[in-house]
């Protein structure tokens, strides 16, 4: 009987032992976890989730986010070796680019204070040593540029910039806002991630055009630049092709509706209206989609209500855009590509607007190629697509060298991209000097 007693004895100690070990290790995870950067990991990474688990946070969003841009750069540039390489309109050199300059943006892309600065504080900075250069089509909010290069940035994050230059020498990042304004802050990158990217970094020579011209000192002018772009023709799309029907029924998915959801037809055949109790999707073979929502429910949602704030949401809202965009980009058969250019939020709402990309380089219409309207509480409002395909035309032109159009430009005319647009029957390259919102 005491054998019995004193085995039991033993047994319930070794069990609290047993739980005390296990409870330590669980306390010295959770320590370490904390010491982490958390907020540089991957959505999807497993430490990631248990520190959500763990300690509150935006679990459901960050379990289904699949973190990729929804937005393209034009151009990257890094200085190597003493000497500025850069690439644009090449989304095959780009997304080379971003990858070996990725970690020097996450470093510069930290926490900081921002503080308007001025243009001849920019141009001493390009020329106290090494730099490197992310410029945008259009106005992005700097927060989500920092999430998608790996980094943070909390203080002044909602403000939306196009151009973005660190500069090593005077370990300082400079931003310009979309109304022109600039502004910088301290910034500092590790010399071994800055090694790293220039032994990575494949580009071709180019400089800044500093205070020699009338546009923004960052522009890049590139020293043999033969920018040689096709001239594309406009293809007839028709989604209710029968070689269609999966692509079709996957857009159908990415808005929430089934296969089987029931629609009417309209213009001979050429129209479809799929309608439930929460939203409309009218469908156009051509390529013309519009969504909305009752505003009281949708079939679609970013988020649950309560579920995220802040930059959290607008991931959560880009994210939304951009799986929309290649369901519909892949029932199109599109070869165009969708990039972020703007974002406005006004009251209870957020618009994201895209454009298309051709090969990287973009293609501007009338209208914008897609718009998405999302309310506070993570449904979407209201969406409308305008799906094209292109072909390529055996006859190509060259586009006006930056050099060139630098010295062209007006104290006005301070940016500079290269577009297709439509002339007659054909969408055309060219080079387009832009203006400041403001």
């Amino acid at each position: 009987m005491k054998g019995a007693q004193h085995s039991a004895k033993n047994t319930a100690k070794n069990i609290s032992l047993i739980a005390l070990a296990l409870l330590l290790c669980l306390l010295c995870a959770a320590n370490w976890l904390v010491g982490l950067n958390i907020e540089q990991m991957p959505a999807d990474n497993l430490l990631r989730r248990a520190y959500d688990h763990l300690f509150g946070g935006a679990v459901g969003y960050e379990l289904r986010s699949s973190g990729v841009a929804a937005a393209d750069p034009a151009q990257l540039a890094l200085t190597v070796d003493g000497r500025l390489y850069g690439v644009q309109y090449s989304l095959t050199e780009i997304d080379a680019g971003l990858a070996a300059v990725r970690p020097v943006w996450a470093q510069a892309l930290s926490d900081g204070t921002l503080g308007e600065s001025t243009e001849e504080e920019l141009v001493a900075a390009l020329r106290a040593g090494d730099c490197a250069l992310l410029r945008y089509h259009g106005a992005i909010p700097l927060s989500a540029i920092a999430g998608w290069m790996g980094g943070s940035w909390q203080d002044g994050g909602e403000l939306t910039v196009e151009t973005l230059v660190y500069a090593a020498g005077a370990e300082r990042l400079f931003v310009r806002a979309s109304d022109g304004t600039l502004y910088s802050a301290a910034a500092q990158v590790e010399q071994s991630a800055l090694d790293s990217a220039q032994q990575a970094f494949r580009g071709l020579p180019c400089a800044f055009s500093g205070d020699a011209y009338a546009v923004y000192p960052e522009n890049l002018l590139f020293d043999t630049e033969t920018l040689t772009l096709p001239l594309l023709d406009e293809v007839g799309v028709d989604l209710f092709a029968p070689q269609s029907g999966a692509g079709l029924e996957g857009l159908l998915t990415a808005f929430g509706f089934s296969a089987y959801t029931e629609f009417y037809s309209e213009q001979n055949g050429q129209v479809r209206v799929f309608v439930d109790n929460a939203s409309t999707l009218r469908v156009s073979a051509s390529g013309l989609l519009q969504y909305a929502s009752t505003g009281e429910d949708s079939t679609v949602y970013a988020y649950e209500q309560g579920e995220v704030s802040g930059q959290s949401a607008l991931d959560a809202q880009l994210d939304c855009a951009r799986l929309i965009l290649d369901a519909a980009l892949r029932a199109g058969e599109c070869d165009t590509h969708a990039s972020l250019y703007a974002v406005q939020q006004s009251g209870r709402q957020t618009t994201l607007a895209f454009m298309q990309l051709y090969g990287g380089v973009p293609v501007l219409g009338e209208s914008d190629f897609a718009t998405f309207r999302f309310t506070d509480d993570g449904a979407l409002a209201s969406a409308t697509i305008h799906l094209q395909r292109f072909a390529a035309q055996e006859t190509r032109r060259t586009v006006l060298p930056a050099r060139q159009a630098a010295a062209g430009a007006s104290a006005e005319e301070r940016g500079m991209m290269v577009a297709y647009r439509a002339q007659e029957e054909l969408y055309a390259p060219a080079r387009f000097y832009l203006k400041n919102e403001g």
